[in-house]
């Protein structure tokens, strides 16, 4: 039997839901946990993770499945503030304008700043 492995963390369910279609579309069968979770505003939770993810089995279709994650990603919301904005050492895609991370509160680098 195989286990489930974690391929993408969304920005939102429908981040998370487009991934999975294009997945099964390919015949890579694949789940969606936490979309329907709520975390309190502004609230870090003990720094767990709240967003949407995106799990595979552990076989074969792995290393494609990867793949498609992977361009797919290139495209999401998260990778289009990276391109403009800052990323937080918690892991948090920040837009350029904030000089505070909404997730942890920690400031932006001192390399950034502007």
């Amino acid at each position: 039997m195989s286990s489930l492995t974690k391929l993408y963390v969304a920005a939102n369910a429908v981040d998370a839901h487009i991934l999975k279609q294009l997945l099964e579309q390919e015949g890579i069968a694949a789940v969606v946990r936490g979309d329907n979770f709520v975390p309190l505003q502004g609230g870090n939770l003990f720094k767990m993770e709240t967003r949407p993810s995106v799990w595979v089995f552990d076989d074969g279709r792995l290393h494609r499945a990867r793949e498609l994650a992977g361009e797919y990603g290139r495209g999401s919301p998260q990778s289009d503030c990276m391109t403009t904005g800052w990323l937080c050492r918690c892991g948090e895609a920040i837009e350029e304008q904030f000089t505070e991370c909404w997730n942890c509160g920690s400031s932006k680098p001192s390399g950034l700043a502007r």
